[in-house]
């Protein structure tokens, strides 16, 4: 018996030209803040840039007319951008820094204690030294008041510019080489026995490779203890009281100043 076989023309789909992109997904836009495709798929224009790392693509989105490709240009796959920064890590250096004046001796109730500790220490600040950066800090910790004469007053107990008014007392500050300015940080109207806690949040502009210089000194080596057994909380050794005076600072948010 003879079998006739029936022979189907194969059909050939070709895709249309720069359609290999997935889609993009609702609600968000196919270009990256580092480099999107100037062209869309459908030869529309490449949307609005988005720091979300989930919603960038190499290529552009198809723009409204593009339908299937046949007018429009496939996306280049977008020109290489800064490579996202990680503004942050410029600030590594001097992220978590603390100022630690701890007693000699456990002083107990009594207000007093003597201290031979000295804070004097130098970091590089990181990014390119083409950039100024504005670093949000917050520096918290357990200090005694200390007179500063000129400069600016900046809040409760914080102090850009000038210098220290007290022989006896301890000064708590740190500088930055470019734009060059010191931050004192016990800034006080009147010196006495006593201690308080400071919570600063302050945004301190440093250029890409500059020095961030820490101060920490007690002149007479005699302080005010932590009599009042003060404990910031979130900041070791909390629960704990520090046996002395502290500063902790901590980055909170680093980003690039206008020009």
């Amino acid at each position: 018996m003879r079998i006739s076989l029936l022979v189907v023309p194969a059909m050939l789909i070709l895709p249309a030209c720069g359609a290999d992109a997935d889609p993009a997904p609702d609600g968000q836009t196919a270009s990256s803040a580092t480099g999107a495709g100037s062209g869309g798929a459908g030869g529309g224009a490449a949307t609005g840039a988005s720091t979300s790392a989930s919603s960038s693509a190499s290529s552009g989105e198809g723009g409204s007319g593009g339908g299937a490709g046949g007018s429009g240009a496939g996306g280049s796959g977008g020109a290489g951008g800064s490579g996202g920064e990680d503004l942050l890590a410029a600030a590594a250096s001097i992220d978590g820094f603390r100022w630690e004046m701890p007693c000699d001796q456990d002083p107990g109730n009594r207000d007093e204690c003597t201290t031979s500790k000295r804070i004097d220490e130098t970091r590089t600040f990181g990014g390119s030294p083409d950039t100024i950066y504005r670093v949000t800090v917050r520096l918290r910790g357990v200090v005694e008041p200390e007179t500063y004469r000129g400069g600016t007053p900046d809040g409760m107990h914080f102090r850009v510019g000038g210098t220290p008014d007290n022989p006896t007392y301890n000064v708590y500050s740190f500088s930055v080489s470019d734009p060059a300015e010191v931050y004192y940080l016990n800034d006080s109207p009147s010196v006495g026995h006593d201690t308080f806690i400071i919570d600063h949040t302050k945004t301190i502009p440093v250029r890409g490779g500059a020095t961030v210089s820490f101060r920490g000194e007690d002149p007479n080596h005699v302080m005010i203890a932590n009599f009042k057994h003060l404990v910031v909380d979130g900041i070791p050794p909390a629960p704990e009281p520090f046996i002395g005076q502290f500063i902790q600072l901590d980055v909170q948010s680093v980003e690039k100043a206008l020009p």
